[in-house]
């Protein structure tokens, strides 16, 4: 498979994922699947969190990457939501239309 391009939109990332996916044999996995490994992903990325933020670790476990325990989140988050054909670039444009116009504090 041919990398991420430098710049890609989110379009072509959900693209790229969705090609993932398929050459890794993930795209029979159905959406709560992904949806559970997306929940394990973050709780990684929450720990990740924590030991930089000098939260006590477990001495015997391994100190996590942020960088890459964000990158399984968003290919998580994006295997889920392709199971369901959200492009999830309009779909964050019109949540932050919404938001655009609320009150924050």
């Amino acid at each position: 498979m041919q990398p991420l391009p430098e710049n890609a939109s989110l379009r072509t990332i959900q693209d790229y994922v969705r090609k993932l996916e398929v050459e890794r044999g993930f795209q029979d996995r159905s959406a709560v699947d992904q949806c559970l490994k997306l929940f394990e992903e973050a709780g990684e990325l929450s720990r990740a969190v924590g030991a930089l933020s000098g939260q006590p670790v477990d001495p015997a476990g391994r100190i996590a990457d942020l960088g890459a325990e964000a990158a399984d989140v968003l290919l998580m988050l994006i295997a889920v939501v392709n199971r369901y054909d959200v492009d999830l670039e309009e779909a964050l444009r019109r949540k932050e239309e919404r938001n655009n116009t609320r009150h924050w504090r």
